[in-house]
């Protein structure tokens, strides 16, 4: 019976042993930036993101702001790029070590530009929105729209 408590204990004890330092790696392993586009209006941002939380915001003006947090970012491929056409924004996680990497996104965009998302999956959060907003049925991977 001892012998199975302490078999207990130690178990325990090794698993928050574990978390505790993959959570202090993660955090260490943070990274903050913010990245600004001047942008020709109208204009459409285009965002890829897996399992990333993004918030939107409305400003007025002719720029692009991302401003990004990753969270064990080791485990993140990002690459935010312009053309005339717009601002294209891709976030993947990366295979095996990005289980333990979490994302968060804001976005400040003119109220002219057009907002594209691909998210796999993903929490868009739009903020002050003043107007219409048309949202069409979301394809599922794998079937057809109708």
């Amino acid at each position: 019976m001892l012998r199975r408590v302490l078999s207990m204990f130690f178990r325990r004890g090794l698993e928050t042993a574990l978390q505790v330092t993959a959570e202090s790696a993660a955090s260490a392993a943070s990274k903050s930036f913010v990245q600004v586009f001047e942008v020709t209006l109208p204009t459409t941002v285009y965002v890829r993101a897996s399992q990333c939380e993004i918030t939107v915001l409305r400003a007025p003006g002719s720029r692009v702001e991302l401003s990004a947090n990753l969270r064990a970012a080791f485990g993140w491929e990002l690459a935010a790029e312009q053309d005339e056409a717009g601002v294209y924004i891709v976030a993947r996680r990366k295979p095996v070590v990005g289980a333990m990497s979490s994302a968060r996104f804001s976005l400040s965009v003119p109220p002219e530009a057009n907002l594209v998302f691909n998210v796999t999956p993903g929490t868009i959060h739009l903020m002050d929105v003043d107007g219409k907003l048309s949202i069409p049925a979301a394809v599922l991977p794998g079937k057809e729209p109708r």
